[in-house]
């Protein structure tokens, strides 16, 4: 009996370490949903809200859906949130998820105090690389979802410029950038020199549109951005009539993977999502 008792110990001995990691195992997940950095000076996520399909759903799409926000620059906050985009396409059988990346709260407020030449090149590459270090933070959180596929990313306003710049280094199923803004910084030129202490550094794409792009946005701002954005410059038509009531006909598709679609309101509304689910639908996701 003990010599049974000693090759029993020998044989479970060797399994003590796999228990262990085993155990470990368990904890990761749990540690994930807390990976954002607290500090306020520092880039970092300050939500990420993850939505389950739901099992009434008809049918489950490997796709998960990125409501995005970049938070934090002053003059072009984005207040409107993704909720309810978020749980209705949970409802259709997505998993959707909602992620804010903020901004430090030192890039947000104005300074006025003067500063050397040296110092506001040093301050522009610094903030020449956030929107690089916004680009990480985001990758970091979509990797962490531990999805078969990349994502669809869904983004409104100001963080379109996010979106944009994300996938220029990572990849991404589709892009549906609602409301975009100009590809030049709207900014006054006579209060950049004083801002350049504490503004972000607007960034400038290069990516071409080879993969599934959805633009919406009103008649108006499609009309004002048909000159100031590279996307609707290049790859949207006019109408012929700028006076028509034809909202379908004022941008069609022209090549490649862009397609523009005409809203009735600047708002994240019921009409707009439905745009965005048939857009969805016929490209197969």
């Amino acid at each position: 009996m003990p010599l049974l008792l000693s090759r029993a110990r020998h044989i479970l001995q060797p399994l003590k370490p796999i228990t262990l990691s085993i155990g470990f195992s368990f904890i990761v997940p749990v540690r994930l949903f807390n990976t954002g950095s607290t500090d306020p000076n520092q880039i970092r996520c300050t939500r990420r809200l993850i939505r389950q399909p739901s099992p009434a759903a008809s049918r489950e799409s490997p796709y998960p859906i990125v409501f995005l926000r970049m938070k934090g620059l002053e003059g072009f906050e984005e207040e409107e949130e993704w909720v309810d985009w978020s749980a209705m396409f949970a409802e259709r059988g997505y998993t959707s998820v909602e992620i804010d990346i903020s901004l430090p709260e030192s890039s947000s407020s104005s300074s006025s105090v003067s500063v050397s030449v040296s110092d506001i090149q040093e301050i522009q590459r610094q903030e020449e690389s956030q929107i690089s270090i916004m680009n990480k933070v985001l990758s970091t959180e979509i990797r962490l979802l531990s999805i078969p596929f990349p994502p669809l990313i869904i983004s409104k306003g100001i963080s379109t410029l996010l979106a944009q710049s994300f996938i220029e280094d990572f990849p991404c199923s589709g892009l549906i950038l609602i409301n975009p803004i100009p590809d030049e910084d709207p900014r006054s030129n006579s209060t950049k020199e004083i801002q350049t202490a504490s503004s972000f550094k607007w960034p400038t794409f290069k990516y071409e549109p080879h993969f599934p792009i959805y633009i919406l946005s009103t008649q108006e701002n499609l009309l004002n951005l048909s000159t100031k954005n590279r996307l609707i410059r290049d790859y949207g038509h006019l109408p012929n009539d700028p006076s028509s009531k034809q909202t379908g006909s004022w941008f069609r598709t022209k090549s490649k993977g862009i397609e523009i679609g005409v809203s009735n309101s600047t708002k994240i509304d019921e009409n707009g999502r439905i745009q965005v689910e048939r857009w969805m639908d016929t490209q197969g996701f």
